[in-house]
């Protein structure tokens, strides 16, 4: 009895030794966590200064995630005006307080005409977005120019 008692003690200590030296398997690919690089594009419009239409906006670039809430951007903003005020390259910050609410601050380079000769300049731009439903959000943007500043509230919609 007590060589039988002794033969499972040695047993049971066999299985737990073997299962302590188990090591972890490497993750699979579709394990790993998202890539902090990507792309980005974003259309709006604003009403003209001169123009009785309203002027559309796209902004396109490369973002990269400093951390799970923080972006920086570089890009390229194109429009329909035949202005090149509101054209230009761009680069700022965007900060998602939550799944609902954000906030962009962005830089933006461009050129204006000014006694026929060309000057370059910065412009600021400051904006909000909260997402009200899936499909529908209201934004406040807050735009600096040299040539012109200005305010603009909307409510966006997304399909």
């Amino acid at each position: 009895m007590r060589a039988v008692s002794l033969y499972v003690l040695l047993l049971l200590l066999l299985l737990l030794s073997t299962t302590s030296l188990a090591v972890d398997l490497p993750t699979l690919p579709s394990q790993h966590n998202a890539s902090p690089h990507g792309f980005f594009l974003s259309s709006g419009s604003k009403l003209g200064s001169s123009d009785s239409f309203d002027t559309w906006n796209i902004d396109s670039g490369y973002s990269y995630s400093i951390f799970d809430s923080l972006d920086v951007y570089i890009g390229a903003r194109l429009n329909n005006s035949h202005n090149s005020v509101d054209q230009g390259f761009l680069s700022g910050v965007s900060y998602n307080v939550s799944d609902r609410i954000s906030v962009k601050s962005t830089l933006r380079g461009y050129q204006y005409e000014e006694n026929n000769e060309k000057q370059g300049a910065m412009a600021a731009e400051i904006s909000s977005r909260m997402r009200l439903t899936e499909n529908l959000d209201v934004h406040a943007t807050f735009d600096f120019e040299k040539v012109q500043q200005g305010v603009e509230v909307g409510l966006g919609f997304r399909f």
